[in-house]
């Protein structure tokens, strides 16, 4: 029996939000698992459904619907103080609940930012929003943080439970669908939508914030078999499948299995997956990939020197990285590689080496990232333990020597050095020739952000 009637599952628009198209999986998973104990549950994803914007037709619904349960992610630092702002419009009447990823790491802030949040979920929700629905007191749900006696309570961490274990994910609850919309331009590609095969990382990165639990514990690493995978993956429309793991090549045999039964059974979807670059010492894993669909891979390079490399903790070496990526080019996929500037001690000459470098790896497209250092990451303690280094807005990391107008002109330089000319001819080749968009649709796309910046210019 559920203490309320009717949940509604909000995904907040932020101006800020970088890939809007992607759908919300997290909040996805929330909204099943309440739909198991609540009578009504609608997800509201406020980014695209017109029925609840402008922001006026949201209180409308909440009023005329009957909403008794409001459960809100609030996931990215980027958009907080947009989502707060949301949340504090909201009744303050209707019992309201929220998660993710940056409520998580701002539990106290948020809680007193937000005077009408009665909880906070710590880590994955899931669990807790069932205890909760089920009418179990606060002070038994483990994971939450609310506030008692006007002190803010925080009960003991929640160990999260098998992967496997989760509620099925229905997307029966979605009120729209989604497709492909690189830089806001969607070329209607044939739908898109996400996979969840794991949770958590048993690597230690030194920056990374999503493989810790609320206050900073290790985050348990679980996974999902290969049957489940597949049977998931088979029942989507989607044409293209993006595995949002952080990493799901932790077991490379069980990724093995999931590739021969996709060739087996036909499949003929595109899949996209974040690894690690050691994923090269597997060449017969990378082929399996090929054959099975796979064609992108998100890799974590991080630097181009390696002093940065062992203060990030990565692994592995520069050297490493070049006979990494000689395995890589035997195989036709799209490597986009990630780096992060900033870094303790490093120099301007050293971050401005990341042109080159990608190019000598064969890296067809990178993203540069500001060096971010959040709250119980290892990294912050170092930056805070630095004479001449300091955290700014946004958790960025920056020095006495470079500010951060410095590093985002670093930035600047080092994206346009990558993307020659003679490098965007490469990957305009290389998109048609491994098939990850048709000559139409590339050429739609690059009409359309070519336009796009026009506009901007103008």
């Amino acid at each position: 029996m559920s203490r309320f009637n009717h949940a509604l599952c909000i995904c907040p628009h932020s101006t800020r939000e970088r890939h809007p198209f992607f759908p919300p999986t997290g909040l996805e998973y929330v909204a099943s698992a309440l739909a198991t104990r609540v009578p009504r549950v609608t997800l509201a994803d406020l980014r695209h459904d017109p029925a609840f914007r402008p922001e006026r037709r949201l209180h409308e619904f909440i009023r005329r619907e009957g909403v008794d349960l409001l459960a809100i992610s609030v996931n990215w630092q980027i958009s907080y103080e947009e989502v707060t702002g949301m949340i504090n419009r909201l009744s303050p009447d209707i019992f309201t609940i929220v998660g993710g990823n940056e409520a998580t790491v701002q539990v106290e802030e948020t809680i007193e930012r937000c005077p009408n949040v009665d909880a906070l979920a710590r880590g994955e929700g899931e669990e807790i929003v069932i205890e909760l629905a089920s009418g179990r007191p606060f002070g038994e749900i483990a994971g939450v943080s609310w506030r008692r006696n006007g002190s803010i309570v925080h009960n003991e961490n929640r160990t999260a439970g098998p992967v496997e274990g989760l509620p099925a994910r229905d997307r029966g609850l979605r009120r729209l669908s989604y497709d492909l919309a690189p830089y806001g331009v969607n070329i209607k590609h044939g739908g898109f939508d996400t996979v969840l095969t794991s949770r958590g990382c048993p690597f230690k990165c030194k920056f990374c914030p999503l493989n810790l639990n609320p206050l900073g514990l290790k985050r348990d690493y679980g996974e999902r078999s290969a049957e489940s995978i597949f049977e998931e993956v088979k029942s989507l429309d989607a044409d293209i499948v993006y595995f949002c793991d952080d990493n799901m090549f932790v077991s490379p045999k069980r990724i093995e299995r999931l590739c021969d039964m996709l060739i087996e059974a036909g499949i003929r979807k595109k899949f996209v997956g974040q690894a690690r670059v050691e994923i090269a010492r597997s060449p017969r894993l990378l082929e399996k990939l090929v054959r099975a669909g796979f064609k992108s891979l998100l890799l974590g390079i991080e630097s181009a020197n390696d002093r940065s490399l062992k203060i990030f903790n990565k692994g592995f070496t520069t050297r490493q990285l070049r006979e990494y990526f000689k395995v890589f080019k035997q195989f036709p996929m799209w490597y986009q590689g990630y780096f992060i500037i900033g870094n303790i001690g490093e120099t301007e000459s050293e971050m401005l080496a990341i042109p080159r470098f990608a190019h000598e790896l064969g890296l067809d497209s990178v993203s540069i990232m500001h060096l971010k250092a959040p709250k119980f990451t290892p990294i912050r303690e170092m930056v805070e333990a630095t004479p001449g280094y300091h955290i700014g807005s946004g958790y960025r990391v920056y020095s006495d020597r470079y500010s951060i107008e410095d590093i985002q002109r670093i930035r600047k330089r080092i994206t346009r050095e990558f993307f020659t000319t003679i490098q965007i001819a490469r990957i305009l080749r290389k998109i048609v020739r491994i098939g990850l968009f048709k000559p139409w649709e590339l050429a739609v796309l690059t009409f359309s952000l070519a336009l796009s910046r026009y506009r901007k210019k103008s």
